[in-house]
């Protein structure tokens, strides 16, 4: 006999109260159920297609990272600013800006206002923090980067994670990225004697591991 579905407490269920509509249907809910339930005004909402958000509250930067992922697919990651924060960085931190996800090339997923799909066949082995997959620092870096215009926050990005994970590793990843939005990053590290030899002393002292991952604070 089937017993009742609780769907005030369904949320409970799911990482986040964030749940793909594969799942929905499966534990018994009808595709008409999970629509009505979204119509304005409703209890649920529609992040991305096919992912929603068990609850009435505006979404957590948390959440809409959680949906994003799963809506990205098997394989996808985080990176550029969002990554950085869950790694620890503290020198630019997210805004409400699109959430930067990286997706294997056949990934089926679009983006959105909210989300920068990125698929890519150069798809890093990811770093787990605080639950979501992410790409490693050097690579996260290098996505922040290319999306920002502004000096100070590419010197800024550059010169934590530097401390981290070396010039060299950097340097390594910027070879492998687009030429179109790092050219800064590639005068920043280490263009002239003087940067050559800051970076130098800052790769000397940077401390052996990356500091411990936070989470994200709801945004707006």
């Amino acid at each position: 006999m089937r017993h009742p579905i609780d769907l005030e407490a369904l949320g409970t269920l799911f990482v986040h109260r964030v749940a793909p509509v594969a799942a929905l249907i499966h534990i018994g809910l009808s595709s008409s159920l999970i629509d009505q339930r979204c119509r304005p005004g409703g209890p649920w909402q529609r992040l991305f297609p096919s992912i929603f958000l068990l609850s009435r509250a505006g979404p957590s930067r948390e959440q809409l990272v959680q949906a994003a992922l799963l809506y990205a697919g098997e394989g996808a990651m985080l990176t550029a600013f969002d990554a950085l924060y869950l790694h620890g960085m503290r020198s630019v931190l997210p805004t409400a800006d699109a959430i930067h996800v990286l997706a294997p090339r056949n990934s089926g997923a679009w983006g959105h206002g909210t989300l920068r799909l990125e698929r890519t066949d150069r798809l890093p082995k990811p770093a787990l923090r605080r639950g979501f997959h992410v790409a490693p620092l050097e690579r996260a870096a290098v996505d922040a980067i290319r999306r920002t215009r502004s000096i100070p926050d590419t010197k800024a990005i550059l010169d934590e994670v530097t401390h981290y994970v070396g010039i060299q590793a950097l340097r390594a990843e910027l070879a492998m990225a687009p030429r179109k939005g790092t050219t800064l990053a590639r005068k920043l590290l280490g263009d002239s004697p003087a940067r050559q030899l800051e970076l130098a002393v800052m790769d000397h002292h940077r401390p052996p591991s990356v500091p411990q991952a936070r989470t994200p604070q709801p945004v707006g």
